[in-house]
């Protein structure tokens, strides 16, 4: 009989697994995702640009803002709020060389001598003629006048705000309502103190205020007046102060006459 021949048979997995024990390959697990590092960095730099250029356009503003509160037309706008202030219209270039009558005492506007006080900072010592006052105003100055009573310290306190400063002038002036009295071209403020805060309020808003003042840029300069004040005239709106001993051989009218 003829022998068999043994027929082989391909390995299958299930007979290699049988026969060698081992176990099919398992596939490599996916790499775990890596979170990147967050660019601190440059977080910090843009956050740090933003900022600076928040800071330059919010000082921007502040000083537009600020320049916009310091304009002639602010400073007059707040003028007009101080309390207690008085603002009149009155018209500019009126001249007139004879004594007064003026409605308001002291006067801030209106007829006026050709020749103005000097207003260079000037103190003076005893009254001074009210029509010459008054033109210095319509140049922008302002004129603070206080009783010749006042005690000596308020003298002083206002003295030291008025000395060597350009477009101000300070004179005792009789017969006032109240101790202290500030005017400028058609404002006027009366106060009990020198250490008041609206006296440099109202320096501050009407000094040289292109807007309130009808001669801008007028001269403030009169030697002669500053030499040899003119007394108040005696018909005038103020009385002459027996303090007020007018100057020998009664001193001419001050040379300046224009404006």
């Amino acid at each position: 009989m003829p022998s068999k021949k043994n027929k082989t048979r391909p390995a299958t997995p299930a007979s290699r697994t049988a026969a060698g024990g081992g176990r099919p390959g398992r596939k490599p697990p996916p790499p775990l995702p890596v979170a990147k590092p967050k660019p601190w960095g440059l977080i910090a730099l843009t956050l740090a640009v933003v900022l600076f250029a928040a800071g330059v356009i919010g000082y921007a503003l502040f000083r537009v803002n600020e320049s916009s509160k310091d304009t002639p037309q602010a400073r007059a706008d707040a003028a007009r709020q101080i309390q207690g202030i008085t603002v009149i219209d009155y018209k500019g270039g009126e001249h007139d060389d004879k004594p007064i009558a003026y409605d308001q005492s002291p006067p801030f506007g209106g007829k006026h001598a050709n020749a103005w006080a000097d207003c260079t900072g000037t103190v003076y010592p005893n009254p001074i003629r009210s029509e010459n006052a008054v033109h210095s105003l319509e140049h922008g100055a302002v004129w603070i006048t206080y009783r010749p009573d006042l005690p000596a310290d308020q003298v002083e306190t206002l003295r030291k705000k008025v000395d060597g400063v350009g477009q101000m002038m300070l004179s005792p002036y009789p017969g006032l309502k109240s101790p202290i009295s500030l005017q400028s071209w058609g404002h006027q403020l009366f106060v009990d103190s020198a250490s008041d805060d609206r006296v440099g309020e109202f320096i501050d808003d009407l000094r040289l205020n292109s807007v309130t003042t009808p001669e801008y840029g007028a001269s403030c300069v009169n030697p002669e007046f500053k030499a040899s004040p003119l007394p108040p005239d005696p018909t005038g709106s103020a009385p002459a102060s027996p303090s007020a001993t007018p100057p020998s051989g009664s001193a001419p009218t001050p040379t300046p006459t224009s404006g």
